[in-house]
């Protein structure tokens, strides 16, 4: 069962998503929700070089500018986030709002604020988390550049 921890982020998730150690998390997913058109949810991930909290309160996403997701965000403002690994599980709920139609470097992405709402952690004493949700990608230096700029962008915006 869930527990509602307020509306900003624990430290924990503040040092892991505030960007300063990023290359730590390469290969980790978050898991993102947004309501569609006909009210059924729509998930979507993230990489951790997508996103940058800029505070206990406000966390900067990089979404593919004409992704479902940004249309989704851009109709709703809705969204949440479920923050999963070894030894932790959190859900994000959020308002969205773009900031960005287009980011320096990447136009095909846009940049959106997210003002937390609930922050909410579900942790069953009996049944530990042993992991979240893992990728992995070819490493092609073109790739590599482009997900830099993606997350340069994501951290310089105030």
């Amino acid at each position: 069962m869930s527990q509602l921890l307020g509306k900003e982020l624990t430290e924990q998730l503040f040092e892991r998503l505030k960007g300063e150690d990023v290359a730590s998390q390469m290969g980790k997913a978050i898991v993102l929700v947004t309501v569609d058109g006909q009210g059924w949810a729509h998930p979507a991930m993230l990489s951790y070089y997508e996103i940058v909290a800029k505070d206990r309160s406000k966390i900067n996403l990089a979404i593919g500018k004409i992704s479902t997701t940004a249309e989704n965000l851009r109709r709703t403002g809705k969204i949440t986030l479920l923050i999963t690994d070894r030894g932790m599980n959190y859900y994000l709920k959020g308002k969205a709002r773009e900031i960005k139609e287009s980011m320096v470097g990447v136009p095909f992405m846009s940049l959106f604020r997210v003002d937390i709402e609930q922050l909410l952690e579900d942790q069953e004493p009996d049944a530990a988390i042993t992991s979240g949700v893992t990728f992995s990608r070819p490493k092609k230096k073109e790739i590599g550049d482009i997900i830099e700029k993606i997350f340069q962008g994501a951290r310089k915006e105030p």
